[in-house]
Formats: C-alpha cells, sequence, structure tokens
C-alpha cells in the first residue's frame, strides 16, 4: 500500500494553488492542503487547480475526498482515478487491520475493500499493459485485506497462484502472507518469509511492522523445533527496543506498545517451549505493572491452564472480560477454560457465538476442533502381553485386553458407554482367564465426574454379574479426592478366578496437584475375597519436574506400595504383608512437534526395593522405552515396554511387558 509516482507532481501543481491562494482575498492558508483547497474554492475549474487539490488531499491520506473530487472532473488521467481507488480500498484495509475499531467494523472494511478489489482487478487486467502496476499493486494488497479478514487459506493460494503467474509480490505483504503459512502449521515456509520480510525492513519499514515480523520469525522457529535460534532472535529485539517512548510535543513518556508485545511473545513461547513457572514469573510482572491490560491477562489464563490450573485462568478471564467483553481473545479462553472445568452449557454458547463471529480465526478453529471432538463417540483401548520366568502373579506369560466405548454426550452431562476384555495367563496348575462385557453410564459436570456399570464376567464357573461404581471431585486446582466401589472386580488376580476365588473391592483416594510438574496421590483399597482373605492395599504416588528444555523434560517419579492379608496358603500370591519403594527417572524427548501434532518417546529407569515378610528385601529394577503420538484431539496412541528383575516369595523373577493404549474418537 505504497505511494506511486503521481505524488512527485504535487510540487508543481501546487505552484498554481499558491499563486491562485495568493492573489485571493482570504487569508493565506499556512499548509499545502489548506492552500490548495483554498484555491479549488475560489476557482475550481481553473486549469491544474483541481489536479493540485487531489493529490493534496491524497498526500494527506484522504483518498476517498480525493477520488470523490477526481470523478466530479472528467479530464482527470484515468491512471490517477485508478491509484485513488487502490487507495481508498488500502485505507480500509489498514484500517480493518487494527484493534482500535471494533470486530464486526473491521470485518466490514475488510469485505468492502475486497469487494472493491475483485471488482476492479478483472477490470484492470483487461486494460493489458497500460494498468499493469496497478493490477499488481492491487492484487498484492489484496493479499493484506485477506489477512485483515483472516481468510488464511485463500490468501496463501492467492499467493501462489501469483508467484505462479511470476507476477512480483512486493516486500511489504510477506509478513501476512507468512502469518498465514504460520496459522495453517506451515512454519519452515513461514520461517523464510519472515526473514525476506525483515530484511527488505532494514531499508525503511517502521518499527511496528519489523517488530511483528520478528514476533512471527519466534514462533515460525519454535513451531519448526528451532527454539535456540527463535529465542535469542527476540532476545536480540528485545534488547534493542526502549522500554519508554516520546512523542514530539508530548512531556510525558509513553510506554512502547512494541516493547510489550515482544515481551508478551517471548513470555508465551516459553511456555510453548516446556518452562511454564518463567512463563507465569513474566506474566505475573507484567500484570501486576499494567492490571488493565486485556491482553496480559488472557496470556496469563493461557499460562494457567497450561499449568493444569484453569480455576487460576477463569478468574483472570472475568477480569479481562470487565473490560472488553465481547473480545475475540477473552471470549476463546473463556470456552477453553470452560471445556477443562467441564462446564459443557458455557462452552457450547461460547463456542457457536465464536463460530458465528469469527469462523476463520486461528484459535477460535483450535477452539472449533476441541468442541468438535467433546461433541464425538470416543473410543479407547489398551493391551498388554507380558512373559515371565514363573511369576506367581502373572505367570509364565498375560495376556489382557479391554476396550470401551463412550457414546456422544447426551443432554451435555451424560455419556453411556459399553466395553468387553479379555485376560488370561499360564500357572503351573494350568491356564487362568477371564472374559467380560460391561456397560454403564457416566455424568460430568464441573467438579465431578461420576461412573456407574454393570457387568457379565466368565472365568470358568459359568456367568457372573458385576458391578462397580467410581466418584472423583475436583474441590479446587490442586486436590481432588475420589471413592469407588466394585463387585467382582476386574482388579481381582487371575490366578484366584482359576480357583473360582473372587474378590470385591472399595477404594478411597486423594490426589494433590501442585501444577504441571509435580503431584502426588494416595490410594487406599481394601479387598475382601471369596476365601475369607482380608487385603488393604496403600499406594502412594509421586511426580516432579527436575528439568525442562524446549524437547526434553526430565521428571522424578516415586511409588511407594504396601499390602497386608489375612489368610495364610492362599493358592493366589498373597504375602502376609509387603512393602514396594520404586524411585524412577522418566526422560521424555519430543521427536517432532507441528501445532497439535507431537511425538514423543519416552525412556524409564527404576531402581528400589521389594521387602516381603517372612522372605526379606530385595532389590527392584526396571528399564522401560516408549513412545506416544497425539495426531489431534480425536487420535492419540503409544507403547511402553518395560523390563522388569524383582523377587516374588523370595525368588527372583524376571518379565517382559509391553503395553499399547489408543483413544479415538469419532
Amino acid at each position: 500500500m505504497k505511494p506511486d509516482r503521481h505524488a512527485r507532481l504535487l510540487p508543481a501543481a501546487l505552484t498554481v494553488c499558491v499563486t491562485l491562494a495568493l492573489l485571493s482575498t482570504a487569508a493565506s492558508a499556512s499548509t499545502p492542503l489548506e492552500q490548495a483547497a483554498d484555491a479549488y474554492d475560489q476557482a475550481p475549474n481553473a486549469p491544474g487547480v483541481a489536479h493540485a487539490y487531489i493529490l493534496a488531499l491524497r498526500q494527506a491520506r484522504l483518498p476517498q475526498a480525493a477520488l470523490r473530487i477526481a470523478q466530479m472532473h472528467p479530464g482527470v488521467e484515468p491512471g490517477l482515478i485508478r491509484a485513488l481507488q487502490a487507495d481508498v480500498a488500502a485505507q480500509w484495509t489498514r484500517t480493518a487491520s487494527t484493534d482500535a475499531r471494533g470486530e464486526a467494523d473491521r470485518h466490514v472494511l475488510a469485505d468492502k475493500a475486497l469487494a472493491q478489489y475483485d471488482q476492479l482487478i478483472p477490470q484492470w487486467r483487461a486494460l493489458g499493459p497500460e494498468a499493469r502496476d496497478d493490477t499488481q499493486r492491487a492484487e498484492a494488497d489484496r493479499l493484506q485485506a485477506l489477512h485483515a479478514r483472516g481468510r488464511m487459506r485463500e490468501l496463501t493460494r492467492s499467493y501462489e497462484a501469483l508467484r505462479a503467474d511470476g507476477t512480483p509480490v512486493p516486500d511489504y505483504v510477506l509478513g501476512d502472507v507468512a502469518s498465514a503459512y504460520l496459522a495453517q502449521h506451515q512454519p519452515d515456509t513461514a520461517a523464510t518469509l519472515f526473514q525476506q520480510s525483515l530484511a527488505s525492513t532494514a531499508a525503511g519499514r517502521d518499527a511496528t511492522a519489523r517488530v511483528a515480523d520478528r514476533i512471527g520469525l519466534f514462533y515460525a522457529q519454535a513451531e519448526s523445533n528451532q527454539a535456540e535460534a527463535a529465542n535469542a532472535g527476540l532476545d536480540q529485539t528485545l534488547a534493542a527496543l526502549p522500554t519508554w517512548i516520546w512523542y514530539k510535543g508530548d512531556p510525558v513518556r509513553r510506554p512502547n506498545p512494541e516493547k510489550l508485545d515482544a515481551e508478551l511473545t517471548r513470555a508465551l513461547g516459553a511456555a510453548y517451549q516446556g518452562d511454564t513457572p518463567k512463563a507465569q514469573a513474566d506474566l505475573d510482572r507484567m500484570v501486576e505493572a499494567a492490571p488493565g491490560n486485556t491482553r496480559l491477562r488472557v496470556a496469563r489464563a493461557e499460562v494457567w491452564r497450561a499449568r493444569d490450573l484453569p480455576r487460576q485462568a477463569e478468574l483472570d478471564l472475568k477480569l479481562a472480560e470487565t473490560e472488553a467483553p465481547r473480545s475475540i481473545e477473552i471470549e476463546t479462553g473463556q470456552a477453553e477454560t470452560a471445556l477443562a472445568l467441564q462446564e459443557w452449557r458455557q462452552a457450547r454458547l461460547l463456542h457457536d457465538d465464536l463460530m458465528a463471529r469469527a469462523p476463520d480465526n486461528p484459535a477460535v478453529q483450535r477452539l472449533d476442533r476441541a468442541w468438535t471432538a467433546h461433541q464425538q463417540a470416543e473410543w479407547r483401548t489398551s493391551a498388554s502381553l507380558g512373559t515371565a520366568t514363573g511369576s506367581p502373579v502373572q505367570g509364565s506369560r498375560d495376556l489382557r485386553i479391554d476396550t470401551v466405548l463412550y457414546s456422544p454426550p447426551l443432554d451435555e452431562h451424560w455419556r453411556a458407554f459399553a466395553g468387553a476384555g479379555y485376560a488370561e495367563g499360564r500357572f503351573d496348575e494350568g491356564n487362568g482367564h477371564d472374559a467380560w462385557t460391561r456397560a454403564g453410564v457416566q455424568w460430568r459436570s464441573r467438579d465431578l465426574t461420576i461412573e456407574a456399570e454393570a457387568s457379565g464376567n466368565r472365568y470358568g464357573y459359568g456367568n457372573r454379574a458385576g458391578a462397580a461404581f467410581s466418584a472423583l471431585v475436583d474441590l479446587n486446582d490442586h486436590w481432588q479426592a475420589g471413592i469407588g466401589g466394585a463387585l467382582l472386580s476386574r482388579d481381582t488376580p487371575l490366578r484366584a478366578l482359576a480357583h473360582d476365588i473372587t474378590a470385591n473391592s472399595l477404594s478411597a483416594s486423594l490426589r494433590w496437584r501442585g501444577d504441571d510438574r509435580q503431584e502426588w496421590t494416595l490410594t487406599l483399597t481394601p479387598s475382601f475375597f471369596s476365601d475369607g482373605n482380608r487385603r488393604l492395599e496403600a499406594d502412594l504416588f509421586g511426580r516432579q519436574r527436575l528439568y525442562t528444555a524446549p524437547r526434553v523434560r526430565v521428571d522424578a517419579l516415586l511409588d511407594l506400595a504396601a499390602s497386608r492379608n489375612t489368610a495364610d496358603n492362599a493358592p493366589y500370591f498373597n504375602p502376609k504383608s509387603d512393602l514396594t519403594v520404586l524411585p524412577a527417572l522418566q526422560v521424555t524427548h519430543t521427536l517432532y512437534q507441528r501445532g497439535e501434532t507431537r511425538w514423543d518417546q519416552q525412556f524409564l529407569l527404576a531402581a528400589g526395593a521389594y521387602a516381603q515378610q517372612g522372605y526379606g528385601t530385595g532389590g527392584l529394577y526396571t528399564l522401560g522405552y516408549g513412545q506416544r503420538y497425539h495426531l489431534s484431539p480425536t487420535f492419540e496412541i503409544g507403547f511402553l515396554a518395560t523390563g522388569t528383575s524383582r523377587p516374588y516369595d523370595g525368588q527372583r523373577e524376571r518379565s517382559f511387558n509391553i503395553l499399547v493404549d489408543m483413544t479415538v474418537r469419532f
């Protein structure tokens, strides 16, 4: 949207205006526009006066007024008319690209600009070489209008069509084209275009455009797994930007908006790269300095959600809503937070409103994918296969498969489900097996998830009916309590079932989650076996993040488990009492990440001890390797292979196990 050759005619044309103005009886004006306007008022049909007035209006960035005057004078050259028409559309585009106007006004202006381009470009193409420069300018400016309207796919298609036709694309639109590619998760292409645009800004584009391109390049490089380059480039830009700026004639210093944009990007980039504590600390500092800035509160809410603290996010967004109740950013954050809190009705209303107002917005499209996945049926399946050197728990070989299908949400809170499974193991006295089918309902609402089911079980002694119930209550962002119970529990040892011994169980759990990096869960499970045995199991599991880098995370794990049984000489593994102490290190390495798609590999190393009453204490060691692939909210799959060496009844046993799980929504 740059000026063309007509602007260079202004000094000569103004000579006529100045002369006429000096001859008039009116007072002499002080600016070229005032001089030209004064001359036009006195002699609108004098040679050169209208032309000078048109150019003065254009120079003052009043293209609509200039075009109106030009259309009143048939003698104005067609090239100037075309330039003014392009100026008008460009002005609409610039205004639609700013946050100063409301969302609806911006969309109206962008649509007006696009309608203008769609009308003018075919007409100018038909004129051939005479209008080639005007046509190329309009085609380039149209890309910016598409960006302002959020039509990113159409923007990249139009850009590629121009390149294919050999039409030159000016540097001033490359930043918008690059951001369109980035929105479509093509960060490598985006990074190249941002770099080209940055090279051109050094020759004269304003600081705002340069910082915007630098921010875009940061996100493109971060998504291309070039975190070091992204951080270094943005840090260099931050160091060069002043915190305060002064405007000519204003003695009061003002905060530098470009500096704030860059700092905000750096904080969100830290969260994207896994360093959520740094992101939160940076945003805490910025929100404290500018508590009324809604962008900062929306950004901090995003970090709260990344830290598994959705209620904190809800509070920040509610405060931001008081400043800008119809903000797309705020409403999108509220919808995502509502999904995290199982506030289904609120999420639906916000989603529907956003899709009606801004369906092309990338954040709204991400929300739409999450909401669509929530509305779909869900299929979960898991399977494990193990071999062991005669384990009294698993046998020499064990297999277990379980699958369950959940219906789409019914009346927002309900889901029906049905499933089936099978387990078998080889023991010295023969094989054991168990097959089950189950069906039930699930209720999900804010702070509460309840599930109840009935089951049919076949393990060699006819069909037996079972049932199970569980409830989880979120007390706040940090504490969760749970209770449950089962008749004919599926956790009954397979060897016990092989001897027609069943078990009913109760359970109680308490989980504390500090944030995304630390949590502890305590579970108590009393079981009542049909042979009279009473078992009490207690398990305390904890996780603490030790190290975070853009592609590597290291967690410390600790599993403390103990059990006590009342029966002696049971045909299944039944220690009088035992204790497991198993600390572990888990290393997660990201192999690939693009938008919502993520592919990780995991390494597990555990070394601890197992103590069994009457048999002493022995070492317990586990090595594991796994991978997990998350394609989108509708598909995830993973596996974990482990090798374990541990004692049972004083005898060392070795086992190998592989577990595969998958979740599909459709």
